[in-house]
């Protein structure tokens, strides 16, 4: 462990942790090491890790070297950071520790305290809804890249989201950030226009994936070509760095 912790140990509820490469955005194909925060503070009908969206009472660690071990929630921090050291050891090859979830800055406290008193051995990757700012201040120096996404309330439900990711990708302004948007065949035009609106003002040179949503059982895309084209078209007139990117890991079959 490369720093040492002082005062009681926070802890915190996590779903996995497990090295793979990276299937999403800008670091597509790098080797990640991904630790899922358990947890969520949206619903989202297209998440493809359900069983993240709550607390849960275990957390699986697969390891590099083929081991399996099942732990306890919520795991104190210095677990977390012995963990974290040991799967960047086994495997050489792991570029960052994809910070993820569910949405790990419901945790942020303990985020702040694990990357400020123990960091990984590589760089960090957070990949987060882009909704909750609280706390975001005291994390963002240990994070590398910020990999936000923008919901559209056309396929989330959420109500009025456009303030909180503006307040938080304000906040982000000094990082590397990307940003990925969702969409499908019922994606409102206006709310892409909107977002990608709001990311070139918030977020100057970031790149806007744009990211079909896939089935929940399988790699089929929820939106034909035409659609897409035009949607990628509309965002594409307000962020010139726009592109069309699906999930990856789905598409080849890997976690």
């Amino acid at each position: 462990m490369r720093a040492a912790m002082s005062g009681a140990s926070p802890v915190a509820y996590l779903s996995e942790i497990f090295a793979s490469w990276q299937g999403e955005g800008a670091r597509v194909g790098q080797r990640h090491l991904f630790v899922r925060f358990a947890g969520c503070n949206i619903r989202c009908r297209w998440c493809d890790t359900p069983d993240s969206l709550d607390r849960v009472r275990f957390c699986r660690v697969d390891y590099p070297d083929g081991r399996s071990e099942t732990f306890s929630n919520p795991l104190a921090l210095p677990t977390l950071a012995a963990i974290v050291e040991e799967c960047c050891r086994l495997d050489s090859t792991i570029a960052m520790v994809a910070i993820t979830g569910g949405e790990p800055m419901v945790q942020g406290a303990f985020l702040a305290r694990w990357l400020s008193q123990a960091p990984p051995p590589v760089g960090c990757l957070l990949e987060t809804n882009a909704l909750v700012t609280h706390g975001l201040a005291a994390v963002l120096p240990g994070i590398e890249v910020v990999s936000a996404d923008v919901k559209l309330p056309s396929n989330t439900g959420e109500a009025d989201p456009w303030e909180r990711h503006r307040a938080f990708l304000e906040l982000c302004r000094d990082a590397e950030v990307y940003v990925k948007m969702p969409v499908d065949q019922d994606t409102v035009t206006e709310e892409v226009a909107r977002a990608a609106k709001l990311i070139a003002n918030t977020a100057p040179g970031a790149t806007l994936f744009v990211q079909p949503i896939t089935d929940a059982d399988g790699p089929r895309w929820c939106i034909d070509q035409q659609r897409l084209a035009g949607l990628a078209a509309v965002a594409s007139m307000h962020v010139p760095d726009t592109r069309v990117l699906p999930q990856i890991h789905k598409l080849v079959g890997i976690r």
